[in-house]
């Protein structure tokens, strides 16, 4: 099943996947900030955006093969790809993970740490 992709204004993509969803009317409001060496992201999504389209977690058997070396996705120690985590080390929704690459638990603004990345920080 491959990922839904959802576009938010302003979008800067000149490409859509199948069963696209278009919310170019939404303003995340997108901002990064730094705060004594470390960058925040900070950005309004919604959770009801979980339900939208289909989507599943990212494996290497999603992910299909590499363009040019025609193999799969794997894990430095050859096992397959799962990514079960978000960028923060939150777990991701196994059924309808989050779509991007932080899984929320509300709408509104997120303030999330993204460098140095981790701990699961977010405000």
């Amino acid at each position: 099943m491959p990922p839904c992709q959802i576009r938010l204004k302003p979008n800067y993509l000149d490409f859509s996947e199948a069963g696209a969803v278009d919310l170019e009317d939404f303003d995340p409001g997108i901002a990064l900030t730094e705060d004594g060496g470390s960058l925040h992201l900070t950005i309004a999504l919604e959770k009801d955006w979980s339900g939208l389209g289909t989507r599943a977690l990212v494996t290497t058997e999603s992910l299909g093969m590499a363009k040019i070396p025609q193999l799969p996705f794997l894990n430095p120690d050859r096992s397959p790809v799962r990514i079960d985590r978000d960028y923060a080390g939150a777990p991701r929704d196994a059924e309808r993970p989050f779509p991007g690459p932080f899984e929320i638990s509300g709408s509104g603004a997120q303030v999330m740490r993204v460098y140095p990345a981790g701990e699961g920080e977010s405000r």
